[in-house]
């Protein structure tokens, strides 16, 4: 098995990384409350923390131990955690990256140390300080125009919080509907062309944008702030209806796995 940890490839470097376990529902706290007159709980909620993810990893053969030693300081250099968080994928997951940090000391200890074949062994903690991997490549639709369509996220085991973009024209008397799920907003203009309404469940972030520069909240605009999701293999509504001109709308998934 193998890892990557931003620009740094296991198997470019010649090591060995062994991913331990693969965990499902990391950091799960189920939050109770006591049901006073009854021999039970009530349920209050759950809660997730990080995930952490622990590789045995083995450096390359090498021909001798200073050798051993550069390979080994490598890969600390590459992982060094003052480096900050950075994306983390392994072939147990392949598409998918968790933004992670190496968060424990590296144990090396000599694996085999004979000559042509000098090796070090650590294991390699990353923690993921969001329990969920999101797609490299999420899964999106998109349209020229208004319309009722169903869509169904076909990837990720994990409830997910869309992202809607609207492209199109409004004045400030005209609006545009939108239905993912259960969830209807209306949000009035203005909205101008080139501009982008980006209503981002996942951040909630709800604003205007004019290409990387988010010109207005649209928090003002909106009808609700109901939290719109989708579900893996689960076929949800997206409508869009506008009293103005949409040319294109498009829903983001952003997928997510546990």
């Amino acid at each position: 098995m193998s890892f990557t940890f931003g620009t740094f490839d296991t198997d470019e470097a010649g090591a060995v990384a062994t991913l331990l376990r693969l965990p499902s529902f990391a950091g799960l706290t189920v939050d109770t409350l006591e049901a006073a007159g009854s021999d039970g709980l009530i349920l209050g909620g759950t809660t997730r923390s990080k995930a952490t993810y622990e590789f045995d990893v083995i450096t390359a053969a090498s021909p001798t131990p200073a050798a051993a030693g550069d390979a080994r300081d490598a890969i600390a250099l590459a992982l060094d955690p003052a480096r900050g968080l950075g994306d983390l994928s392994f072939d147990a997951a392949p598409g998918w990256l968790w933004r992670a940090i190496v968060a424990a000391p590296i144990e090396w200890e000599r694996h085999s140390w004979w000559p042509g074949s000098y090796r070090f062994r650590g294991t390699v903690s990353f923690d993921a300080l969001e329990a969920y991997g999101r797609l490299a490549d999420d899964e999106r639709w998109t349209y020229t125009g208004p319309g009722n369509r169903t869509v169904t996220r076909a990837k990720g085991n994990a409830r997910s919080y869309p992202t809607v973009e609207i492209e199109g024209t409004l004045t400030a008397a005209q609006k545009v509907t939108v239905t993912v799920g259960d969830v209807v907003v209306a949000v009035s203009g203005p909205l101008t062309a080139g501009q982008v309404l980006r209503l981002d469940y996942d951040r909630f972030d709800f604003g205007r944008w004019s290409g990387s520069t988010k010109v207005a909240s649209a928090i003002g605009a909106m009808s609700t702030l109901d939290r719109a999701e989708l579900w893996p293999h689960a076929a949800t509504p997206f409508r869009v209806s506008t009293t103005g001109t949409a040319t294109r709308a498009e829903l983001i998934a952003n997928s997510r796995r546990q």
